[in-house]
């Protein structure tokens, strides 16, 4: 009998100390709250906002070609993919330890990544600082917005440290597409070669659809037609071209660069776009030497507003001349 009303009254309290927890804001509620950095209705994020000690800032809003905008351009993809995975699926691996709890706070104090979720209507979904990856980069220390117990978080089923996600600056989150053409609604496509007239041309789409040819440094040369299989297989090559990188920072090459001829000037006219053009420069690995081993391109795009970092590999096939028709 003395047993049974032990346990009766063991379990009353329990019920108590649950009831109270529930509603003490300080209890398990809040301890809950603290644990929930992953907002898994994605759907619902319009907006991220991360900023970094060093004043660094990004804000992020969806909208654009590429399905969301970082200062007003078209947002790198693959970047926002990743990110969107993160703050997703982002949970707590473990507690820390007593002994690394410090540790965690000050790396979070200096170096933490503001990072939060707004809903279409500007309301905040979640608030949390991103610190740097634990030993082994196997977990990522964060922490919420105005709390003081720090967490080791991770990806399940994923292996790494997270920062990496959310650590992009400037340019970096912006889209690598220079071209996304539809060949069947380009109206030309010009190529000139400043140190090469002859090899410069102009193909033109006419109004029956077909192409016609033009020299670009001969113009008493007649126009001649282009098949349309010829045509198209040209133009096909801008369908879906990346830079490699944004240099912008490289004002010592930009303003080389303007004081010299470039290589390529490129001009792609689609219909009710306005004109694209690229102005390509070679880059090469010594360049005041006698070996000039090509290493790579680099141009002004978007209306000169951009200085990029161009592949030799995914370039050269847009490099033609008049005498590959």
């Amino acid at each position: 009998m003395k047993r049974t009303l032990l346990l009766l009254g063991l379990v009353m309290v329990l019920g108590l100390l649950a009831l109270w927890a529930t509603r003490n804001p300080d209890g398990a509620a809040a301890q809950s709250d603290e644990r929930s950095f992953g907002y898994p209705a994605t759907d619902d994020i319009h907006r991220i906002f991360i900023a970094d000690r060093e004043g660094n800032q990004a804000s992020l809003e969806r909208g654009g070609p590429t399905g969301w905008r970082y200062d007003g351009y078209p947002a790198n993809e693959n970047a926002i993919k990743n990110l969107l995975q993160a703050v997703g699926q982002m949970a707590v691996q473990r507690l820390p330890t007593s002994k690394e709890t410090p540790n965690l706070i000050r790396n979070l104090a200096g170096g933490g990544i503001l990072v939060q979720l707004f809903d279409a209507r500007g309301n905040k979904l979640r608030g949390y600082y991103i610190g740097g990856g634990t030993n082994g980069e196997l977990g990522t220390a964060a922490i919420m917005e105005d709390s003081e117990h720090p967490y080791v978080v991770h990806l399940p089923m994923w292996s790494g440290n997270l920062r990496h996600r959310f650590n992009l600056r400037g340019d970096e989150w912006r889209s690598k597409r220079l071209y996304r053409t539809d060949p069947d609604r380009v109206e030309y496509l010009e190529i000139e070669y400043p140190r090469q007239q002859d090899k410069g041309f102009r193909l033109e789409r006419t109004a029956d659809g077909s192409f016609l040819l033009h020299a670009h440094a001969n113009s008493y040369l007649p126009a001649r037609p282009v098949p349309r299989g010829v045509a198209e297989g040209v133009l096909s090559r801008y369908e879906d071209y990346y830079i490699s990188r944004y240099e912008n920072a490289d004002t010592a090459s930009i303003n080389r660069a303007r004081n010299r001829l470039p290589f390529a000037i490129i001009r792609l006219k689609e219909a009710d776009q306005p004109e694209q053009l690229v102005r390509i420069f070679p880059r090469y690995r010594w360049p005041d030497t006698p070996d000039q081993t090509l290493e790579a391109y680099t141009a002004f795009v978007n209306d000169d507003q951009d200085w990029a970092l161009l592949a030799v590999e995914t370039t050269q096939p847009l490099l033609i001349g008049y005498d590959s028709f």
